[in-house]
């Protein structure tokens, strides 16, 4: 078996805290929470803004004779532009920090729309990395084969070489079809995430 020289990390819920249940319920009442999930930020149709074939605009001209008027520029606002809701995560920060101070090129490969771009620089872990892969930027989204050997070709990286973390299950499963030993990463969990670099021979 190859060594390990690659890490390649996801974004929502390994680097910021991607979860738009909390962010919406701790914010507007259940009901309002539950029109949002269902119309914008847990439709199908989120996907697609992530592939960049929908804009923010597109979503909400679709969900908005659904959301209560007092809540919907509220909405929209998140619906443009969900960063400033997302905490990064500190400890996979620290993680991140390790990795590349003990010689490991470092990654992301994530489902994301064309604001990562303006709004990257609010990740600070990204500051380590090595490169960046978003599906909004070549229109494929995973757990789709074809963005697994995308990024392998961007960068020239061999796939034997490379260990991904996603909190994903079916992304993880991709990523070993296309060669790639993976972590379905739970959310908190940095001991087990640890644990699983080490056994696959990482130094951290």
């Amino acid at each position: 078996m190859a060594e390990i020289k690659n890490i390649i990390f996801d974004m929502g819920g390994v680097l910021i805290d991607f979860n738009p249940e909390k962010i919406l319920y701790s914010i507007f009442y259940r009901e309002t929470a539950d029109i949002a999930l269902r119309e914008i930020f847990r439709n199908p149709i989120w996907s697609e803004k992530d592939r960049g074939t929908v804009s923010a605009d597109d979503i909400l001209y679709r969900a908005k004779d659904k959301i209560p008027v007092c809540a919907y520029e509220k909405i929209a606002g998140m619906t443009r532009n969900l960063y400033p809701y997302m905490t990064p995560f500190k400890e996979t920060e620290e993680i991140v920090k390790k990795l590349k101070a003990n010689g490991y090129r470092i990654f992301l490969l994530s489902n994301a729309s064309l604001d990562f771009h303006t709004e990257r620089r609010n990740i600070t872990a990204l500051k380590f990395f090595d490169g960046c892969l978003i599906s909004a930027d070549c229109r494929i989204i995973k757990p789709e084969a074809e963005i697994y050997l995308k990024l392998l070709s961007k960068f020239n990286l061999k796939a034997g070489e490379c260990f991904f973390i996603d909190d994903v299950a079916e992304n993880c499963e991709a990523a070993e079809r296309a060669g790639i030993r993976s972590y379905n990463h739970t959310i908190y969990d940095y001991e087990s995430l640890i644990k699983a670099l080490r056994e696959n021979g990482i130094d951290i």
